[in-house]
């Protein structure tokens, strides 16, 4: 059987790992951090995973958290202008979603899989470097990748390209949030600013975890939200969110917050994501080509809740495709052929989700205000967070 190499320990290379693992290959994971440095580190996103991925993750026996991070029942949307409301609504979901912080996540999944007899590398690999181990194995995923190496992949040419962010983005964890009585998550969406998404998750060491809230501010470059110092401290990043929050939030809203605080020293994160869309075969300085994965290939802004739910799709898609053919060839041809239904039924459907939520059409705006006078509809628009797919057939559907 081929020898494989999985480059980058997380959402998507650490499932893919797993199920390779469990299947009986002898798979090599390349990691930058082990799973102490990432407990110490700082929070790397926002993730909500939907029942898809939950039950993806169960099937693997990844699931850890299932019982005990709090369920996340819909979504509460509020469109304000002036600190006033001007449209309200909630949606629930069919089943509820969850949310576990990433470090939390990484951490127990790492150890489980040195546990289970895994073959772990924690290194930084330069391209040269990739392409030197690259041409030890029979097939290499890249599911991380710096700037010099996601160059190896080229830009999908169908896909609109953006020569900037949509959003600047500060993500912040906190303790002390009073929470939402129904166990919503929160959209608020402020015309012309941006967008404010709070809900609720678990932080902290694996078998410590806590409940916290975990606050994302999607910021139009420029606006009133765009403001967040890059390499501030937690203490000062939460004065200036707090500042947002009762300058621009409802105050019902923003009261939630008034005794928050950061969950720990590595809470807070502010940077961008320029959307791509990448071919989903690289090409190394060598010629040797490598399967990309997870947002090397289909790099979306988080405000649509969509990156870490692709990327777990991805590693199970990759994963059942290897294990379909143990033996490869893993030519480029193959690596179309085994990245084609995660793209079509998964990745595209989400990166055009997205960036319809964040840029919503005519209609899209009459059907969100449609939304808080038919609760079928709000229902329904609010699953497709869980099937990005299922917008377009609701869009056409709603009434105008």
């Amino acid at each position: 059987m081929g020898r494989i190499l999985v480059l980058g320990a997380g959402e998507c290379g650490l499932p893919l790992a797993h199920r390779l693992l469990r299947g009986g290959r002898s798979v090599t994971l390349v990691a930058d951090r082990d799973a102490e440095a990432v407990l110490a580190g700082t929070v790397t996103s926002t993730q909500v995973k939907f029942p898809p991925t939950l039950d993806l993750e169960a099937d693997l026996g990844l699931g850890f958290w299932r019982s005990t991070a709090p369920n996340i029942e819909g979504i509460r949307f509020t469109m304000a202008v002036d600190r006033a409301v001007v449209v309200t609504w909630t949606g629930r979901f069919t089943r509820p979603a969850q949310s576990v912080d990433q470090r939390t996540v990484f951490a127990r999944w790492l150890g489980e899989f040195l546990t289970e007899g895994g073959d772990l590398r924690i290194t930084e690999l330069s391209v040269p470097e990739l392409d030197q181990h690259a041409a030890e194995h029979d097939l290499t995923v890249v599911t991380r990748a710096g700037r010099e190496l996601a160059g190896c992949f080229e830009a999908d040419a169908a896909w609109p390209v953006h020569a900037a962010p949509m959003r600047r983005l500060a993500v912040l964890y906190l303790d002390g949030v009073e929470p939402d009585p129904e166990g919503l998550g929160s959209y608020t969406a402020l015309p012309e600013h941006g967008e404010v998404i709070s809900y609720p998750g678990l932080t902290g060491r694996p078998g410590q975890e806590r409940r916290c809230e975990m606050l994302l501010f999607e910021a139009r470059p420029g606006g009133a939200l765009d403001g967040f110092e890059q390499h501030g401290t937690p203490a000062r990043r939460w004065a200036h969110a707090r500042e947002l929050l009762n300058a621009h939030l409802p105050a019902e809203i923003a009261e939630r917050y008034r005794h928050a605080e950061p969950t720990d020293a590595g809470a807070t994160l502010v940077g961008a994501v320029t959307p791509v869309m990448r071919r989903p075969v690289g090409i190394l300085p060598s010629g040797k080509p490598v399967l990309g994965g997870g947002d090397v290939v289909c790099r979306m802004d988080p405000g649509g809740a969509q990156g870490a739910n692709n990327a777990v799709h991805c590693a199970i898609r990759y994963g059942e495709a290897i294990l379909h053919d143990p033996d490869g060839p893993y030519d480029r041809a193959w690596m179309e052929w085994a990245a084609a239904p995660w793209l079509t039924a998964v990745a595209h459907p989400a990166a055009r989700w997205t960036a319809t939520v964040l840029d919503p059409p005519p209609a899209m705006r009459e059907m969100m205000l449609a939304a808080q006078h038919d609760t079928t509809l709000a229902d329904a628009f609010a699953n497709t967070f869980a099937r990005p797919a299922n917008l377009a057939r609701l869009a056409a559907t709603a009434p105008s």
